[in-house]
């Protein structure tokens, strides 16, 4: 049984995606350093957890479901850190002839 989300709950699933896509935008204007960076992929979370728990009902799914999810995350995670552990490393070991 697919439950009942109210058109109310849409709007405001709407209007919370416009503000934080108007935020997105207009943190790229400002130079906030590393920060804007930083920001920008804060709000894209955000605008994703929006989308997957009212407009795919991630929210009222089965226990099951919700562990799909939290697997899903775990790994984005894990991948993002590995890739930014190799990022930040890159500079550490000295190459005859530099």
């Amino acid at each position: 049984m697919t439950p009942t989300v109210s058109r109310k709950t849409y709007l405001f699933t709407w209007l919370g995606l416009l503000a934080l896509t108007l935020a997105t935008t207009l943190i790229g204007f400002v130079n906030l350093g590393p920060f804007s960076m930083i920001l920008a992929v804060a709000f894209a979370a955000m605008k994703a957890a929006l989308i997957a728990m009212f407009f795919m009902h991630a929210l009222f799914e089965a226990q099951l479901v919700r562990v799909v999810i939290a697997g899903g995350i775990l790994w984005f995670l894990i991948l993002t850190s590995l890739t930014l552990g190799d990022y930040l490393t890159r500079g550490w070991l000295p190459f005859p002839g530099k």
